[in-house]
């Protein structure tokens, strides 16, 4: 069952692969992981930044967007660039950073043990464990690192441009030392026994 599962999540890599829609920065992670015979990678994202509205008096689960997120390290333009974007009655805006993420399909709970405790040990400390069924046993790979900061509510913005020019500065340093946890993850895999 376990290899079934891994051999139809890596067609559907291949073709998303191929069609361009997979982060390439954690590429080299994927390749490693999907090679080990006990684990295969179901998402991935490289990590990011961005600004995202908040509608005012609806559902923000189904009515917030993106307005600009970057997978780069952004820089002032990115910045000003979405801010202009927003509505002129939104209920908040947030600046974001979203630390890299992994998703890995374990064949059984003491090959997820081995993977969570191999990422802790490498500093990705909020790695845990999602969930267990009798197909897999499903680990979350992240940092700690992350940002939410209001930058606007009720239609204004309250944080001035030296503010947001240093939340994106602090933004692309926290992602820069996620992204290399995760490279330093990929380099001491091969310990997994």
């Amino acid at each position: 069952m376990f290899q079934e599962d891994k051999e139809k999540a890596l067609k559907k890599l291949k073709n998303a692969l191929e069609k361009g829609l997979v982060d390439k920065g954690i590429i080299y992670l994927l390749e490693r992981i999907n090679e080990m015979e006990d684990y295969y990678t179901t998402s991935s994202c490289i990590g990011r930044c961005g600004i995202m509205e908040f509608p005012k008096g609806k559902n923000p689960k189904v009515h917030s967007r993106w307005l600009g997120k970057w997978h780069h390290y952004g820089d002032e333009r990115d910045l000003f660039e979405a801010l202009e974007r927003r509505s002129k009655d939104f209920g908040m805006l947030v600046f974001i950073m979203n630390s890299p993420i992994l998703h890995v399909a374990s064949r059984n709970i003491p090959a997820a043990k081995r993977l969570l405790d191999l990422a802790i040990h490498n500093g990705l400390k909020a790695s845990s464990i999602k969930s267990i069924t009798d197909k897999r046993v499903m680990v979350e790979i992240l940092s700690t690192y992350r940002i939410d900061a209001p930058i606007g509510i009720d239609g204004r913005i309250l944080a001035d441009k030296n503010y947001l020019k240093m939340l994106l500065e602090v933004g692309n340093v926290k992602l820069k030392k996620s992204r290399e946890l995760f490279y330093r993850f990929y380099r001491t895999l091969e310990n997994i026994s």
